[in-house]
């Protein structure tokens, strides 16, 4: 079987879901065993429901600018949906759109 690229544009905003947790970033490139985003931000849920994350995890530095997961521990990537995009956006650029 032969491997087959995923059909995104690089800086689009993709959402990552892992076997740890759900990260929304913007894509940069992958191959066979990796795919990678700048700007990563993991899901959290707080009392005022679903926000980001500055750190890909408690003990990591935050305001990473880009993340490396191995596929193996990844379920899915997909497009990210325009509400999350647009709060992505504002989360790590300040501009509100």
């Amino acid at each position: 079987m032969s491997y087959k690229k995923n059909q995104y544009k690089k800086n689009q905003v993709v959402s990552v879901i892992s076997n740890v947790g759900e990260y929304v970033g913007k894509y940069i490139s992958e191959d066979e065993s990796s795919i990678t985003i700048g700007s990563p931000r993991m899901l959290i849920s707080g009392d005022n429901g679903v926000g980001f994350a500055r750190g890909c995890c408690v003990t990591g530095k935050d305001d990473l600018d880009h993340l490396t997961f191995y596929k193996a521990g990844v379920a899915f990537v997909t497009a990210t949906g325009d509400v999350v995009e647009k709060a992505f956006i504002e989360a790590t650029s300040g501009i509100v759109v």
